[in-house]
């Protein structure tokens, strides 16, 4: 019975992030007609070349190693949110990131978050709920950075349709707002972090009963401990040093590759407001892999360009050019370690395993290793 159940959940988060996968790509084919993107495609030495667009391949490699710049100060980034919680070298966190970053683009629904404080306890001593926390602040430091980043870049943007000029800065000012407010609150929560233990312990016991109130007051109790960056300003200095290089490496990078496409004009400014609507947009439940979601998000702000961006041929073939190459290098870093065993299929790919797990208090001192890395 209990099977069944979870087997019923589970279909129903896959097809309620299908589903928002397919109005994303309505959307995007509506904003974007790709109408005769393929037309005459063809290859003419280094350059793919088509009636409305063309390619040059060489863009490919140098595009590739901003994708790998992006991914080492990624994952570096996440070192000193951990270091108040113990010290993890880079290859073991390089082996839970690479894994942890393919889940969150593959999972539906944002459930590939879970998958790195799943992970952390088989290459340190650091308890999921605890290492949850960190994903958290991550993610909302996230939301300010690049909120601002986009809130300055339309400052300077043209507003050739002023419709959507004033939506995109409408939802900018409030991404802005709900991110900002979202970081105090966890300021809070850790600031009166034994207050809240307890209120929530209280309020569980009460309505759920000691045994479970007990768990939850115990999971509130690590994830506020896991707030313990804030007060380490030498930590947070250089976590948020190294998400600035991470998401300007993100933004030179888009800018590299479309130089490579002719039929769109991107420049240095678009590119920042591309990958800032596609973080910011990327944060609302998703479809597995982005599909449609990730394409709408980048091509938002070219419409502020007009026919100055270019064809809607080759701004689709851009879009799609960007997700294919991030998804085939979060395919080739984390698939790396599933394929060798030191990480195994089912564990990276389990839907919410974090609470589950770390409310029975399994595995809250990590996990073995064997001489070769794999967790045992």
């Amino acid at each position: 019975m209990e099977g069944a159940r979870r087997a019923a959940v589970t279909a129903a988060k896959w097809v309620i992030s299908l589903g928002i996968g397919a109005l994303f790509v309505w959307l995007s084919l509506d904003q974007m007609p790709s109408g005769d993107m393929m037309s005459d495609i063809r290859l003419d030495g280094s350059r793919v070349v088509a009636a409305t667009w063309t390619f040059d391949l060489w863009y490919v490699p140098i595009y590739f190693l901003t994708l790998v710049a992006m991914h080492v100060f990624r994952v570096w980034r996440w070192q000193p949110l951990l270091k108040p919680l113990a010290h993890v070298g880079f290859p073991r966190l390089n082996r839970v990131c690479s894994v942890g970053f393919l889940a969150v683009f593959v999972l539906p629904m944002r459930f590939g978050e879970l998958v790195r404080p799943a992970l952390i306890p088989t290459v340190a001593p650091i308890r999921r709920s605890a290492a949850l926390a960190t994903v958290v602040v991550e993610r909302l430091v996230d939301g300010v950075m690049v909120a601002g980043f986009l809130a300055v870049a339309l400052v300077f943007m043209p507003r050739i349709n002023p419709a959507s000029y004033e939506e995109l800065r409408f939802a900018t000012i409030a991404a802005l707002f709900v991110f900002a407010a979202a970081v105090g609150v966890l300021v809070l929560m850790f600031a009166f972090r034994r207050r809240v233990t307890d209120f929530v312990s209280w309020l569980a016991g009460h309505v759920t009963g000691q045994r479970i109130g007990a768990r939850l007051a115990g999971i509130t109790e690590r994830f506020t401990h896991g707030l313990s960056v804030f007060p380490d300003a030498r930590s947070t200095a250089w976590f948020l040093l190294g998400s600035l290089l991470y998401w300007c490496s993100n933004g030179i990078g888009l800018w590299v590759l479309a130089r490579g496409f002719g039929g769109v004009h991107v420049d240095l400014l678009l590119a920042f407001a591309m990958m800032s609507t596609i973080v910011v947009g990327m944060m609302i439940p998703n479809a597995p892999a982005n599909v449609g979601s990730f394409w709408f998000f980048l091509l938002l702000p070219a419409k502020l360009y007009g026919p100055a961006f270019g064809t809607p041929q080759a701004g689709f073939a851009f879009a799609l050019a960007v997700w294919s190459l991030q998804f085939l290098q979060l395919i080739l870093f984390g698939g790396w370690f599933i394929a060798n065993g030191s990480v195994p299929f089912r564990r990276a790919f389990s839907l919410g395993p974090v609470v589950s797990e770390d409310a029975e208090g399994e595995g809250s001192e990590g996990v073995a290793e064997t001489p070769t890395g794999r967790a045992s």
